[in-house]
């Protein structure tokens, strides 16, 4: 009779132990999204009075159309990129600000942006990726006369990267262009 009871027990136990492993595995798989591509689409008002309209998007690759990289791209260390950035368009005070695609092609699996001013530059910091893959890259736009790009990992101890764009169609209209990004 004890045997037969404990059994039981057990049994009820196992049952139990059994359903309640199948809830949480069940509820973890359904919390776990399939990653989304990064859109970020903001107006700005800025301290000095700028404002600042920034459009940033991501989308999936076509079948095809990412081939694997293995450096070249940041926000991942190899493989096949799941997003390619598509749009990333700049209006400061009703003025279209040119980042040619080059400068923002490479960056893939983006997850914050932020627009921020200081001395006068419009600094827009994107971060993006996981792990060694994991970027930090920083826009310092110079007036509408170019701007400066530095990519470093998610520990900022040392620039990876930096480029400088000079905008030369603003040089005729704009007299402050004078020594480049201002």
């Amino acid at each position: 009779m004890k045997v037969q009871a404990l059994r039981q027990i057990t049994l009820g136990f196992l049952k139990t132990f059994a359903l309640g492993f199948a809830i949480l595995a069940s509820s973890g798989a359904s919390a776990q999204e399939a990653p989304t591509p990064f859109l970020h689409d903001k107006t700005y008002m800025l301290p000095s009075g700028k404002k600042v309209a920034v459009k940033f998007r991501e989308r999936r690759c076509a079948p095809g159309e990412c081939r694997e990289v293995d450096a070249g791209v940041w926000g991942m260390d190899g493989g096949i990129p799941r997003f390619v950035t598509e749009t990333f368009s700049v209006v400061i005070d009703g003025k279209q600000f040119l980042i040619p695609e080059k400068f923002y092609r490479d960056l893939t699996n983006t997850t914050h942006l932020a627009v921020s001013e200081m001395h006068e530059q419009i600094i827009m910091e994107l971060q993006g990726g996981e792990g060694t893959g994991a970027y930090k890259a920083k826009f310092m736009l110079g007036g509408m006369c170019g701007f400066e790009r530095k990519i470093c990992g998610e520990i900022c101890n040392e620039i990876w990267e930096q480029s400088v764009w000079h905008n030369s169609f603003a040089y005729t209209s704009d007299p402050f262009c004078k020594s480049g990004i201002q």
